[in-house]
C-alpha cells in the first residue's frame, strides 16, 4: 500500500512539474515573439529571465542586448537595468559613470528601481559626487512607489542613525515591516531582530521568531542563522535540536559569521545522529524565492 501511495505521489509529483516547465516555456515563448515585434515591456521582462535564469539558460549577454533595446525605447526599468549592468561588470566593462547616468534617465523617466539605485549612487559618491539631500530626495521618491528595497533602506537609516537619520527604532520598524510583508527577506531578519530585542516595540520572541523563519525560508543568512540561535540547538526542547542545528548548517554554507562560530564550538557536543538529520535537511533545503519586487504595504 505505502509503495504503491509513493507512486503516485511521483507521478502526481511528475505531472504537476512537467506542467509548470510547459507554462514557463510558453511564458518565454511568448515574450520573445512579443520582444521581437519590439515591445519594450517584454524585451524588458525576457532580459529579466535571462538575468535570473527563469524558463531559459542564465545569459547576461543576451539579457543586455534586449534590456539595452528596451532602453532605447524609452523603457523607466529597463534604463535603470542598463545601468546596473554596468555597475557590476556584467557583460560589459564596469563604469560606475555609465552606470549613474542610466540609473538618472531611468529615476526621471519615474523608475522605481532606478530611482533606488541613483539615490544610493548619490548617498555613495558611485560615478557621480556626493550629493545626500538628493540621494534621500530620490530613494523617497521609490518608497512613494512602494518599493520594498527602498523601503528597507530607509528602515536601516533609522537604525543605524545613517544619512541625516537620527537613530529611531520605531521609526525603523514603521519602514522595514512595509518592505517585510512585501516578503523582503533581509527586512523581514531585521523585523525579527526588532522584536527579538525589543527595539522601538515590546518583546514577542514568537514574533520574533516568525520573522526569522520568514527571512530563512528565503535563504537569508542572518535570517536562517538567527532562527536556528533562537530554536536551541542544545536547548531543553530537544524536538528543535534537529531543525536548530540544519538552520545554523545552512547559515554556515553561506558563511554567515556567528553560525560559524557557534559550529566549531557546537558540532563536536551533539549526537552523531542528531548532527546526520540536520545534515540530510540541510542538503535538501530549497529557498523560496524573495519577492523584492513586490508593492510594499503600508501606505
Amino acid at each position: 500500500m505505502k509503495r504503491r501511495l509513493l507512486r503516485i505521489a511521483t507521478i502526481l509529483l511528475c505531472l504537476i512539474t512537467c506542467s509548470i516547465v510547459r507554462a514557463e516555456e510558453k511564458s518565454i515563448a511568448q515574450l520573445t515573439a512579443a520582444a521581437e515585434k519590439g515591445d519594450a515591456d517584454a524585451q524588458y521582462r525576457l532580459a529579466q529571465s535571462y538575468i535570473r535564469g527563469l524558463g531559459v539558460a542564465k545569459n547576461h549577454t543576451k539579457a543586455l542586448e534586449l534590456i539595452q533595446k528596451a532602453a532605447d525605447q524609452g523603457h523607466a526599468e529597463a534604463m535603470g537595468g542598463v545601468g546596473y549592468f554596468h555597475a557590476n561588470g556584467f557583460a560589459v566593462k564596469k563604469d560606475l559613470a555609465v552606470a549613474a547616468e542610466w540609473f538618472r534617465k531611468g529615476a526621471e523617466k519615474g523608475g522605481a528601481k532606478a530611482q533606488l539605485n541613483y539615490g544610493q549612487a548619490l548617498l555613495k559618491g558611485r560615478g557621480v559626487p556626493v550629493n545626500e539631500p538628493d540621494g534621500l530626495k530620490w530613494i523617497d521618491k521609490a518608497i512613494a512607489q512602494d518599493l520594498p528595497h527602498a523601503c528597507f533602506v530607509k528602515g536601516e537609516f533609522y537604525y543605524h542613525g545613517m544619512h541625516r537619520h537620527a537613530q529611531d527604532y520605531r521609526k525603523a520598524y514603521e519602514y522595514v515591516i512595509r518592505a517585510a510583508e512585501a516578503d523582503h527577506a533581509a527586512a523581514q531578519n531585521m523585523v525579527g531582530s526588532i522584536y527579538d530585542e525589543g527595539l522601538g516595540v515590546k518583546v514577542d520572541l514568537e514574533k520574533a521568531i516568525f520573522w526569522y523563519r520568514k527571512a530563512a525560508e528565503h535563504g537569508d543568512p542572518k535570517g536562517m542563522s538567527n532562527l536556528g540561535q533562537k530554536l536551541g540547538p542544545a536547548g531543553t526542547d530537544a524536538s528543535k535540536h534537529v531543525e536548530a542545528l540544519k538552520w545554523l548548517l545552512l547559515a554556515q554554507r553561506a558563511h554567515e559569521p556567528m553560525a560559524v562560530k557557534l559550529l566549531l564550538e557546537l558540532l563536536p557536543t551533539r549526537p552523531p545522529e542528531v548532527v546526520k538529520e540536520a545534515r540530510k535537511l540541510a542538503a535538501e533545503f530549497k529557498p523560496s524565492p524573495s519577492a523584492e519586487g513586490k508593492p510594499a504595504s503600508g501606505k
